[in-house]
């Protein structure tokens, strides 16, 4: 008996991962591939465009990939692979929003993980179309799990930023807008109230929590990417959904406050890498 259950192979968890590689300036796939990988779960990366150092920088280099990823997906379809999750972030074009609903329909995975990256504090990014910005609505549409920060949230239901940002909107009442959408589960990220940041997270049961964090006084790029990985670690590693996101947001707010203290951290962003082990099993220790 003990040599059969010796015998048998171990399933490892697997996740494809549709994001754009930054080279310098941490975000996308340069976070999602290690920290992901920390966690005890296989990444397979569809890259969506590279850029040279994330759009922070002036001048930043761009290669798109949108015409690269049928191929890349149709490929993988004759190898017979499967995932357990597709998971998305930042996107070059339109049409990559496309290319993820063929490939969340086309591999059936078993969560699609759906973290819209439009903008922050209000703001849309640069690099986003009205016509993107649309189109992901469609996509937050398929979602097991979307994590929106605020701005995106409003975007995606149309709702107004600033009495949200003001307090004056319910945050439930916003995420019950995400689950009308389609996400079977909303979590709504970075929600600051005096000195705590709230997690806000509805499920497709109707369970409504706020996680409450420490607020520090500072910001620095990458810990969107940061936090939704994490999540997705401890997601695929069998976790639930609440303890998924109280251990993404002790791991940012742990790598925040090691990153203040390293130099040039405006520029290098979220410092993770000596915090890697703590996320063995998926969830931060």
């Amino acid at each position: 008996m003990n040599e059969k259950m010796q015998s048998m192979p171990i399933k490892l968890p697997r996740v494809a991962a549709v994001h754009d590689i930054c080279g310098f300036g941490k975000c996308s796939l340069a976070t999602a591939l290690p920290v992901i990988s920390a966690c005890g779960v296989e990444v397979c990366p569809i890259p969506t465009g590279i850029f040279s150092a994330n759009t922070n920088f002036p001048n930043f280099q761009f290669t798109d990939f949108t015409a690269q990823m049928p191929g890349f997906i149709g490929h993988l379809k004759e190898c017979g692979v499967s995932f357990d999750a597709v998971y998305s972030g930042f996107l070059g074009s339109a049409a990559q929003i496309g290319h993820i609903k063929e490939l969340v329909g086309s591999f059936a995975p078993k969560y699609a993980i759906i973290d819209p990256v439009m903008g922050d504090n209000g703001e849309i990014y640069k690099f986003y179309t009205p016509e993107m910005c649309e189109n992901m609505k469609s996509l937050a549409a398929i979602a097991d799990i979307a994590t929106p920060n605020l701005t995106e949230a409003c975007v995606l239901t149309g709702e107004d930023y600033g009495k949200f940002a003001k307090g004056g909107g319910e945050i439930q009442a916003l995420a019950e807008k995400l689950i009308d959408i389609g996400a079977k589960n909303a979590v709504i990220t970075g929600i600051e109230r005096g000195d705590k940041l709230y997690n806000c997270i509805l499920s497709q049961e109707g369970e409504y929590a706020e996680r409450e964090v420490e607020l520090l006084p500072f910001r620095m790029h990458g810990t969107g990417d940061l936090f939704s990985s994490v999540l997705t670690g401890g997601i695929l590693c069998g976790h639930g959904l609440v303890e998924s996101v109280d251990s993404a947001a002790l791991f940012v707010c742990e790598v925040m406050k090691y990153s203040k203290t390293v130099e040039n951290f405006h520029e290098r962003g979220a410092c993770f890498e000596p915090f890697l082990y703590r996320l063995r099993g998926g969830l931060c220790k």
